[in-house]
């Protein structure tokens, strides 16, 4: 591997846990949610509606699954984050809740 690539994939590295641990300190009041690793623990959808609803400081505007079985009810569960922060005014390209789920980087 290149010292190129090996920067990048360090620098990649520190970002998820950077981000990881931010994650972690926003929803630390919430006893529902536990997040050591956003490219693993988002993918229900739970923890990241969380972080929209205290994010954005509104409550989600349709029903959601705290306790999602179905990988539909995942998907739809991190499609709403998606849509909050979008409503919100964050620029999220090209990033869907299906990405979250499949725990695309």
């Amino acid at each position: 591997m290149s010292t190129q690539a090996s920067q990048s994939n360090e620098w990649i590295q520190l970002q998820i846990n950077v981000f990881s641990r931010w994650v972690q300190n926003q929803l630390k009041d919430q006893t529902n949610v536990h997040v050591d690793k956003i490219t693993k623990d988002l993918s229900d959808g739970v923890a990241l509606v969380e972080l929209a609803k205290k994010l954005t400081q509104k409550d989600t505007p349709r029903n959601w699954s705290m306790s999602p079985k179905r990988t539909v009810e995942m998907v739809q569960n991190c499609d709403l984050a998606v849509d909050m922060f979008t409503k919100d005014g964050v620029n999220l390209v090209g990033i869907s809740g299906k990405d979250v789920n499949d725990n695309n980087e």
